[in-house]
Order: structure tokens, then C-alpha cells, then sequence
């Protein structure tokens, strides 16, 4: 059986360019790409007694259908699509059930501010929320990106983590691409001798077959996002990872984000790994 790819799409520029990268991917791994499309009606208005729903509009759901089968034939790779006319979760939820994919992809739209994001980037929450991997690609990834990724910098925290589950399912992808994983992790001046705890549960984490033998790179900074992303252009890597430990979006407001920080300013794909829940106890 073929692996599959699914690519959540919205028919904005950065989508194209995750249908675009998500082919490439495709051709090499010798997979099958899904794309799907998720349409639920709006609420007309709001009562003491619920929700009102309009009908189906049925025209915009077959205009919206057939647009999305142009996209797919349009594809370099055959490619199926399906409009889901459901609420979003659900039809993540369902996508996961139906394909279980190698991994989530979706574009990546350049954003300011929360409610932007929110607006804009619904997909960014889906690592989190659902224990698996997904692959987020720039609006802006020019064509000569749009390859399988030869190296991945994948940054790390000095101490101890355990990926979710699920989050594995991309150990295929990885160990048929033959792609290189190298631990990244930045570190204060003084403290530039660390990072080994880090890389050890990295090796120890099953992301791919060779994830054993995974090297360390080191940046110096109190900036952590900034120094993920030199370490990664220092690296000549073509992916960057990062792991989700889903702070959620009351930290993001009042403490910032390092991934936020990654994805406003990326020029490379960012590959999101969700991390299991640190127990509560020792």
C-alpha cells in the first residue's frame, strides 16, 4: 500500500505552494496526495432557543468542489480532492481516520499579530491538538525549494522529552527520503558546553531509523528563535523542525512563542512534532 500525503487547503497563495512542495514530496516517496477542503456554513444568527443554520448552499459547494479537482489535476503528481462539508476539527478528525497520512501539510500565510494568525493560519494548532506531525510551507517557498529535504534542522531543548505517539507516523518519510537529522540547539555563552541531554533524547526518540547516530549544532544567543534559524542556514539545512509542546495561545499573548517566532520569519518548510505531556508527578 502507497503512503499518503494530505495537504489542508484553502485555495490561498500559501496553500499552492504546500500543494506544490506536498507533489514534490509525493514523487519521491512514490506516495499518494490528498487534498481536502473543508466547507461548513455559517451561522445566519443566533437565538435564545440556538443556532439558526441556513440550508446547504449547493452551489458553492459544487463550484467549490469542481474548483478543487482543477487544482488537483493541475498537480504534477495524480492527486485526489475532496470537499469535507463539515466543521474544520472535524474534518481534521476525519482526514487523520480516512488517509492516516505520513504527516498534516498546509501553507504557511506570512501574518501580524494573534488575530491575524488565528484568521489565517488555522492549521497551526493541529500538531498539538491532535498528537501529530505536520508540515507548514512558507507562501513565499520559491520553486527551487520544492524538493525533498536533504537535511533537517530540528531544535532541541537541553533536557529530556518524549515525542506524542502519532508523531512518529513521519519516521517513513524521513528514513525513505534518506533525510539528514541534526539536533540544533542555542545556548547562552556561558553555558555553550551543554546541550548533550537534549540530543541523547532526540537519538532515543524513533523519528527515523538513523536517529541514533543524529549529530549536535550548537548556536550561541539568549535568542531562541533567531538562533534556530541561523543554525539552520549555517547548516545549509532545507527543513527546519521544531517540537510542539503546545503552550496554547494564553502563553503566546503573554510571553511570546519561539515557534511563533520561527514561522513569522522562516524561508525553509517548518516540520511541527508534537512532544507527550510531562507527567505530573516524578
Amino acid at each position: 500500500m502507497k503512503p499518503n500525503l494530505v495537504v489542508l487547503t484553502d485555495f490561498s497563495a500559501a496553500a499552492e505552494r504546500a500543494q506544490a512542495y506536498a507533489a514534490a514530496l509525493a514523487v519521491a516517496l512514490g506516495a499518494e496526495l490528498h487534498l481536502v477542503h473543508a466547507y461548513s456554513p455559517m451561522p445566519l444568527t443566533a437565538t435564545e432557543f440556538g443556532v439558526i443554520m441556513p440550508p446547504i448552499d449547493t452551489r458553492y459547494a459544487q463550484e467549490t468542489r469542481q474548483a478543487l479537482e482543477q487544482v488537483a489535476a493541475s498537480l504534477s503528481v495524480p492527486a485526489t480532492a475532496e470537499l469535507l462539508e463539515t466543521d474544520w476539527y472535524g474534518a481534521v478528525v476525519y482526514t487523520l481516520n480516512h488517509y492516516h497520512p505520513l504527516l498534516l501539510v498546509a501553507g504557511l500565510t506570512a501574518t501580524e499579530g494573534l488575530l491575524d494568525e488565528w484568521l489565517s493560519n488555522r492549521a497551526l494548532p493541529l500538531a498539538h491538538e491532535t498528537g501529530y506531525p505536520l508540515l507548514l510551507v512558507p507562501e513565499h517557498l520559491p520553486d527551487s525549494a520544492l524538493h525533498a529535504p536533504r537535511r533537517l534542522a530540528l531544535a532541541v531543548e537541553d533536557r529530556a522529552f518524549r515525542l506524542a505517539p502519532a508523531a512518529t507516523a513521519v519516521a517513513p518519510l524521513l528514513d525513505a527520503l534518506d533525510t539528514e537529522v541534526v539536533a540544533v540547539c542555542v545556548l547562552p555563552a556561558d553555558q555553550h558546553a551543554e546541550g548533550w541531554t537534549g540530543l541523547r533524547a532526540l537519538q532515543h526518540s524513533g523519528l527515523s531509523a538513523a536517529i541514533s547516530g543524529c549529530g549536535l549544532h550548537k548556536a550561541t544567543g539568549d535568542a531562541l528563535g533567531p538562533g534556530i534559524l541561523q543554525a539552520a542556514a549555517e547548516l545549509s539545512a532545507d527543513m527546519v523542525g521544531l517540537l510542539d509542546q503546545g503552550h496554547g495561545w494564553v502563553h503566546k499573548l503573554f510571553h511570546g512563542s519561539v515557534i511563533d517566532h520561527v514561522l513569522c520569519h522562516t524561508p525553509l518548510p517548518v516540520l511541527l512534532l508534537p512532544t507527550a505531556p510531562e507527567p505530573l508527578l516524578p
